[in-house]
């Protein structure tokens, strides 16, 4: 049994493509969601791939238990997300967070006290266009999970591009070097990548230096080198998530993205990302 808390664009894609590969999934959701999902099913599409519709369990609470259990909610919805995932009803399942940001994993720890809360980030583009419809926008869906637990071989068999670490720390802080500029950038400039290169391209190098200086004073293993390149490389037309809620004015997850970097160096360290954060709040 398969839970995925939060069908958004990741949840309902990770839920979507576990359903689509056999396995009994259960998604928890708000009442208007979980009932949308009933009634219609859950609606998905990928490149080269034509429309899935699956009817997975869509409840508004977990009322029985699971083996592996998906977060993929926003930061700033995490906390009240969790009162519909009681501690009793979860028990000791494998929890597997998709979520921004590193500090997530002490707080599920001590919410979820008997449960093997693994590490995990996911790369991919997805979207939400409305409750039970989720489009697959990248190519790739790639995963990174801790070694010691069966997560890899469960997503690898639902056709996600799956690697392992060993260091849980590396896993969280490789993405989140990655995202944080990426995040960063784009939400400054308002624009997709390519755009916000040309209107702010001297912020890259900094912000990928400041995410791995952060990174690696929490013993990650990173490449800044590596990650710029990759950033470059991009197709232009690329959106963070936060730009795309900044556009449609919703909550941002500026804590869990930057916050760990500023925390990490102390302001007088991260001048970039401070100086990000404060464009994007209009300061």
């Amino acid at each position: 049994m398969i839970g995925v808390l939060g069908p958004g664009g990741i949840g309902g894609l990770v839920a979507a493509r576990l359903a689509a590969a056999g396995h009994d999934v259960t998604i928890v959701a708000s009442e208007r969601t979980a009932a949308e999902i009933t009634a219609r099913g859950l609606r998905f599409t990928a490149p080269g791939m034509p429309e899935v519709v699956s009817y997975p369990a869509a409840r508004a609470y977990l009322t029985e238990p699971v083996d592996v259990l998906f977060v993929a909610v926003k930061a700033t919805d995490l906390l009240p997300a969790l009162q519909r995932i009681p501690a009793k009803t979860l028990g000791n399942a494998t929890v597997v967070p998709f979520l921004n940001g590193v500090d997530h994993m002490s707080l599920l720890r001590a919410t979820y006290p008997e449960a093997d809360v693994v590490g995990a980030t996911i790369a991919v583009e997805a979207t939400r266009h409305r409750p039970g419809v989720v489009e697959q926008v990248s190519p790739m869906a790639n995963v990174t999970v801790t070694e010691g637990n069966d997560v890899a071989e469960l997503l690898a068999k639902a056709s996600f591009d799956v690697a392992t670490h060993p260091e849980e720390t590396t896993v969280l802080w490789r993405k989140a070097v990655f995202l944080a500029p990426f995040a960063l950038l784009t939400t400054a400039a308002n624009a997709p990548l390519g755009q916000a290169l040309e209107k702010r391209g001297e912020w890259l190098r900094p912000l990928i230096q400041e995410a791995a200086a952060a990174a690696k004073s929490q013993g990650a293993d990173v490449d800044a080198d590596a990650i710029e390149t990759r950033l470059r490389g991009m197709p232009s037309t690329f959106r963070s998530s936060m730009l795309k809620d900044f556009i449609d004015g919703r909550a941002l997850e500026l804590d869990a993205i930057a916050g760990p970097i500023i925390r990490a160096l102390g302001r007088e360290n991260a001048p970039a990302t401070v100086d990000a954060v404060t464009t994007i709040l209009g300061g």
